[in-house]
């Protein structure tokens, strides 16, 4: 079954003292440390049974405890459990009372589980930032109401039985690649692929000088995906080999061991059905996860569809927003109050931030009267309702460097400013505006951090501010 990422240190430690009282044991298959990233690891890289895998951790632990930390301690855990010593006779050879060895041995107990949660914390940080940096991931968000669909989606994806097809689908802006992104950063903590790949469909194309380039094509066709696929697997292949030899090399490889491929923005029908016999082809044991906003009923495939945030999950979602941009009236806000803008945005992840970004600036009512303009319209409407409002607000750097974001996806400040033709300080103001007013998500590493915008600001900026008739 999928398994949360979160160390529960209770649970932790309880599993830790039932791993010591089992040390001697007779070998089974089972392990209360069995939840841990460092069991599974251990044993991939080496053939043992439950028992000798979980005795490596705790013994590892304890030389770690007695080299760094409490000597004592360790010491104190190894006559107990590895040596089986009674604690009246450890608290005779230790000059202590008995009584005063129990507690002892439960702050060993405490200290070692701390331990093996550092370890935990960073062989999975590891995991996730090779995967993070092979892949060019989207920056992990925070995520509210969505338990039940990261358990249905992972179950779905580490179950050995069909569906080999696995779709997240909803409206946009609901979380479809947020949920996508939280999943797989799950699953490759779990060893049950061999590797994990990210394509995106992009549905259009922006040309400095001709504006946006509208397509009858699939937005991701068939030899694109083969090629994007070979060459984040590591397998790329010299360019004078056929696209039946490319097929042949990638199937083999899909084949051979399950490979998780995530294709985020599958949005439309004629996208699906010109990849459908490609990815039926490839599929089994190795799975695929689509997201898109209409995905049409297909033999084989398990569809999950995101709904709307509840007003409690919505209300929890804007406080936590609110906290992040420093706004405490906001974040202290009665129910009431964040029940007008639930009243008027609903329960759409995307829209809550970006009425939070304006409130940066104007009131509540001035934003709540402005977005009462938009009711009843298309969710669609309802966002170019809203980023319209936002780019009113906006600097002429800002707009600058938001206008050609399209052009330097996931780039660096270098990348930036040498598209948008702005001095470091002018980026630095209109980045600060961007990300304030949630227009702009940021990633990367400490050293070299990375700018990318929503796929929604992306289809605003293309389909209504390229139009925009410039002043003279």
């Amino acid at each position: 079954m999928f398994q949360p990422t979160d160390i529960s240190l209770p649970h932790l430690r309880a599993g830790v003292h039932e791993a010591l009282k089992l040390w001697s044991k007779p070998n089974d298959d089972t392990s209360p440390l069995s939840h841990l990233y460092l069991f599974h690891q251990a044993g991939q890289t080496r053939s043992a049974n439950a028992r000798r895998l979980t005795n490596d951790l705790l013994l590892q632990a304890l030389t770690t405890m007695e080299d760094r930390y409490d000597a004592f301690l360790a010491d104190l855990l190894r006559r107990r459990f590895l040596e089986n010593t009674p604690v009246a006779a450890v608290a005779n050879e230790k000059n202590i009372a008995e009584a005063t060895a129990h507690k002892k041995q439960r702050q060993a107990i405490e200290q070692l589980a701390d331990i093996l949660a550092g370890q935990e914390r960073l062989a999975r940080q590891a995991v996730i930032t090779a995967l993070e940096q092979r892949l060019n991931l989207p920056a992990p968000t925070d995520l509210f109401g969505v338990n039940a669909y990261l358990k249905r989606v992972g179950d779905a994806l580490l179950s050995p039985e069909p569906a080999w097809l696995v779709a997240i689908e909803g409206l946009g802006g609901i979380g479809k690649t947020a949920l996508a992104n939280a999943v797989i950063r799950r699953v490759a903590l779990t060893h049950h692929f061999q590797q994990i790949a990210w394509v995106s469909a992009k549905q259009q194309e922006f040309w400095p000088g001709l504006g946006l380039q509208l397509t009858v094509q699939p937005a991701l066709d068939s030899e694109t995906l083969i090629d994007n696929l070979l060459a984040q697997l590591g397998e790329e292949s010299p360019e004078m080999v056929s696209p039946q030899q490319k097929m042949a090399l990638l199937t083999e490889r899909l084949k051979a061991q399950p490979h998780l491929v995530v294709i985020d923005n599958l949005e439309t029908i004629v996208d699906f059905e010109s990849l459908l016999p490609l990815l039926a082809r490839l599929a089994n044991p190795s799975k695929f996860l689509l997201t898109s906003r209409v995905m049409p009923p297909q033999a084989g495939l398990a569809s999950i569809r995101l709904t709307e945030l509840s007003r409690a999950d919505s209300f929890d979602l804007l406080r936590h927003e609110a906290g992040l941009h420093h706004m405490t009236s906001l974040a202290e806000a009665s129910d009431e109050q964040l029940g007008r803008i639930y009243q008027v945005v609903g329960g759409h992840p995307l829209a809550l931030k970006l009425v939070i970004g304006q409130l940066h600036s104007l009131p509540l009512s001035q934003v709540l009267d402005s977005l009462r303009q938009a009711q009843g319209k298309k969710v669609d409407d309802l966002y170019t309702f809203i980023y319209w409002q936002a780019w009113s607000v906006l600097a002429e750097s800002s707009r600058q460097l938001l206008l050609v974001m399209p052009l330097v996806q996931n780039g660096t400040i270098d990348q930036l400013a040498t598209t948008a033709q702005l001095t470091m300080g002018d980026l630095h103001d209109a980045l600060a505006q961007l990300i304030t007013l949630s227009l702009l998500e940021v990633s990367g590493t400490i050293d070299q951090r990375r700018y990318r915008i929503h796929r929604l600001t992306e289809t605003f900026l293309l389909n209504e501010v390229v139009k925009w008739p410039k002043t003279p």
